[in-house]
Parts: C-alpha cells; sequence; structure tokens
C-alpha cells in the first residue's frame, strides 16, 4: 500500500497544473489497465488514489474537476463490472484528456 501522507505531500508540491497533469495521468493510466485486464483490486486503488489528489486540489477543483470525482467515485462503488470495462476505459480516457486541456499544460508557446 502507498504511503498516501507521502504521495499527498509531494502531489501539493506542484503547482495547478502540474496537479491536473498529474490526474490526468492518473485517469489515462486507468484507461490503459481497463484495457489490459489489470484486476479490480488494482484498478480500484488507483481510481481511489486519483479521487483523493482531486479532493487535494482544493481550491484548483473546478465544477468539472468535481464531476470527474463523483464519477470516479460512482464506477469505484460498482466494480468489478466487466461488462462495463470498456465503457470506462473510454471516459477514463476522455476525462483525462479534458483535464489535461484544463491544466494548460498541451498549449504551444508562441515562437
Amino acid at each position: 500500500m502507498k504511503d498516501v501522507s507521502r504521495l499527498r505531500e509531494r502531489f501539493l508540491r506542484d503547482g495547478r497544473d502540474r496537479r491536473l497533469g498529474n490526474i490526468a495521468s492518473n485517469l489515462l493510466r486507468v484507461s490503459h489497465w481497463l484495457q489490459m485486464g489489470r484486476d479490480a483490486e488494482t484498478v480500484v486503488g488507483l481510481m481511489r488514489e486519483t479521487a483523493s489528489m482531486i479532493e487535494w486540489a482544493g481550491d484548483d477543483a473546478t465544477e468539472e474537476l468535481v464531476n470527474v470525482h463523483r464519477e470516479l467515485c460512482r464506477w469505484r462503488r460498482i466494480w468489478p463490472l466487466e461488462a462495463a470495462r470498456g465503457l470506462l476505459a473510454f471516459r477514463a480516457r476522455q476525462m483525462s484528456e479534458r483535464v489535461l486541456e484544463l491544466s494548460g499544460l498541451t498549449k504551444t508557446s508562441p515562437r
């Protein structure tokens, strides 16, 4: 089991953009792990970690991010649901892309 307090401390050291980037990265990892057939306990653990990151985001948690948190928690409560594995993988990827957009890390700087 991961040391949650160390994870939280490291997460909070980063600025807003990087925090959102880390959340997006975790969501993408959820999608990949589902596609790879990882076991339910591992996937739920990553969903829990990602939900915690959103909680730690505090004032940076926009309404969209709060909705991502809610959806993750709903999925976590009903998981494992093998018939929905593909759907959750798709949704996790969509949420990852949106959170990455919100982070601003994908914007190109003028040359």
